[in-house]
Order: structure tokens, then C-alpha cells, then sequence
């Protein structure tokens, strides 16, 4: 039961410590096992289970997954959280809430996500519908690494029903979230409403999909290296150079602003925001001294203060 890449191994094999996130569901205990047929009885292998508190069954899924964990072997640890809904939904709320746990886990570790082909389908969909770019357009990243910590999906070329025959193929039991049928979250809509619809014209929609996403994630990779180039001609160390900025056309402009900003691990503005940078940085006095914040819902990336300095436009960390 090989599911990783002779890279993806190495990166294990090197790794610090190595967390499978692991709910209990179908998913997550594929990517347990698969961990475990790879690492063995390696100490630094760990299961972390994270309670949202949300059903009554939550108490009863963290004694199944801890119960799993003793069985082969693996050290097991549960994690109690309150998720927070403010600005967001509760799905994003939830997603930010887990970030912090695996944050804690700290520079050199290994997470290992139980997302496949699926999920990548319902993810490029969502970002569709609400509006996003070629980066949107290429899904999730098989492999990642945000704040020092790795991120590997081992599963992502599996279906939902490739992963429930592997299970069946060697009787392993898994958790079954009721919620998950229920249409109430943007992605469970996806998942149980619009998806089997498309599937009845298009029955391989999913796989050509993931095939889409893994070009355009090739394409994109070819124009962020574009980017790349570009940007050492428009700063340094201290920021970009706003009279070098201001030669470009808006688009560019606001592309090259959105990877640099991208490039150090800060939130990336969306389409509204752009405009407000555009206008404070490029269409004000010249003497003007304008000061941008900006932070992301869930959390993924590191809220920034944008200003100007001298002649550079500058980005800073957002004191939360």
C-alpha cells in the first residue's frame, strides 16, 4: 500500500515529526494507514484528532480514533477546540481553528491531510462560484508548506470510492459522519447536490477536473516564475520600488504586488482591496503617507500592513 511519491517518502523520512490529522473517517484512516505501512514503528509517527464539540457523537469518535491509534501502534493525541464564527462560516472558521493546532506542532513536522480526488473537485468548484484566478483554478497543492510546516496529501489521486474498496480490502472499520448528507455547508451542497447532477452527463467530470487543475497548476508555476524574474528588477530587501511599480499597467501591477506579498507569507488582498491599494499607493499625492490592513478570514495567511516608506512600498506583519 505505496501511496507516496519517492520525494513525498523522503520528505517523511527527513521530518522532524510526522501528524496525521485523523478524524476517524474513511479518508483520514487511509492516509493513517498508508503512513504507518511507510514510517513503521517510527516514534516520531503521530495521530492527532481534533474535537470541534459540534455533535453528540464527538466524545464517542475521539475513543474510536484513540482505540484505532492503540491498535497499531501509533501515538494518538486529541485536541478540544471552540470554533469561533465571526466574519466567516463556520466551515472556515473551523479550518482556521485547526491551523492553530498544527502550528503548534512547530518548524520541520509533517502533516498529512486525508483530501483526494474528490475534495479537489468540490474545492476548484467553490472557488469557482465565488470568483478566483488561474492560482484558485489549480486546487490544492499535493504537496505545501506554510510557517516551516510541510503539508502532504497522499490520497489525492483516490476517489471517495477508490479509498472505501481499500478499506474493504483489508476489513478496516472507519467512522461515518452523518453531516456529511446533509446540505446545509457550501461544500456539502456541492458534494450531495450539484456534483451527482453533473455526474449524470459527465460520469468522469471529477477525474477530468483533477486533470484540469493539475495543468493549470503547471501553467501557473510557469507564470509565477515570470513573476519571479520580474520582481527583482522592482525592489530589494526593503520593499518595492514604487516609481519602478507605477511604470507597469494596474493589472500587472496589482499581479506582482499580489505574489510578492504571496512570496513572504502574507494574506493576499482580494479584487476590492486591490482597488483600495491602487488608489492610496499609485493614484494619491505624492506626498501622501497611506496605511493598509489586511487579514483573511480562516487564517491561512499572515494578516499585513501595507505602507510607504521613502520610495518603497512596504509589507509588515499584522499584530493580531
Amino acid at each position: 500500500m505505496d501511496f507516496f511519491t519517492s520525494e513525498e517518502s523522503s520528505i517523511l523520512n527527513n521530518a522532524k515529526q510526522v501528524v496525521v490529522a485523523f478524524s476517524g473517517g474513511p479518508d483520514s484512516t487511509l492516509a493513517l494507514i498508508a503512513t504507518k505501512a511507510l514510517l513503521g514503528d517510527n516514534p516520531k509517527l503521530l495521530a492527532t484528532h481534533i474535537n470541534h464539540q459540534q455533535q453528540t457523537d464527538a466524545e464517542g469518535w475521539e475513543e474510536i480514533c484513540a482505540k484505532v491509534c492503540d491498535k497499531l501502534n501509533i501515538s494518538f493525541q486529541a485536541h478540544k477546540i471552540h470554533v469561533e464564527v465571526k466574519d466567516q462560516g463556520f466551515e472556515a472558521a473551523a479550518r482556521s481553528a485547526r491551523q492553530k493546532i498544527y502550528k503548534k506542532y512547530g518548524v520541520g513536522t509533517v502533516i498529512i491531510l486525508g483530501h483526494h480526488a474528490n475534495d479537489q473537485a468540490e474545492t476548484i468548484l467553490f472557488r469557482l462560484f465565488r470568483g478566483t484566478g488561474i492560482k484558485g483554478l489549480s486546487g490544492m497543492k499535493r504537496v505545501s508548506e506554510y510557517e516551516g510546516i510541510t503539508y502532504i496529501r497522499p490520497l489525492m489521486a483516490l476517489s471517495k470510492d477508490e479509498i472505501l474498496s481499500r478499506l474493504s480490502e483489508i476489513n478496516q472499520e472507519f467512522i461515518l459522519d452523518k453531516t456529511n448528507i446533509e446540505s446545509n455547508y457550501s461544500r456539502n451542497y456541492l458534494r450531495n447536490k450539484v456534483i451527482p447532477l453533473i455526474k449524470e452527463k459527465w460520469p468522469h467530470f471529477d477525474k477530468s477536473l483533477n486533470r484540469m487543475s493539475a495543468l493549470i497548476g503547471k501553467q501557473n508555476e510557469l507564470y509565477e516564475s515570470y513573476l519571479a524574474e520580474k520582481i527583482v528588477s522592482l525592489g530589494d530587501s526593503e520593499g518595492l520600488l514604487l516609481d519602478a511599480l507605477i511604470d507597469l499597467i494596474p493589472f500587472e501591477r496589482a499581479e506582482i504586488i499580489r505574489f510578492w506579498l504571496t512570496s513572504q507569507g502574507f494574506t493576499v488582498p482580494n479584487e476590492s482591496q486591490m482597488k483600495e491599494i491602487e488608489k492610496s499607493f499609485f493614484q494619491s499625492r505624492h506626498d501622501a503617507k497611506p496605511v493598509l490592513e489586511f487579514q483573511r478570514d480562516d487564517g491561512q495567511n499572515v494578516g499585513v500592513v501595507l505602507s510607504k516608506y521613502n520610495k518603497y512600498l512596504i509589507a509588515e506583519k499584522l499584530d493580531e
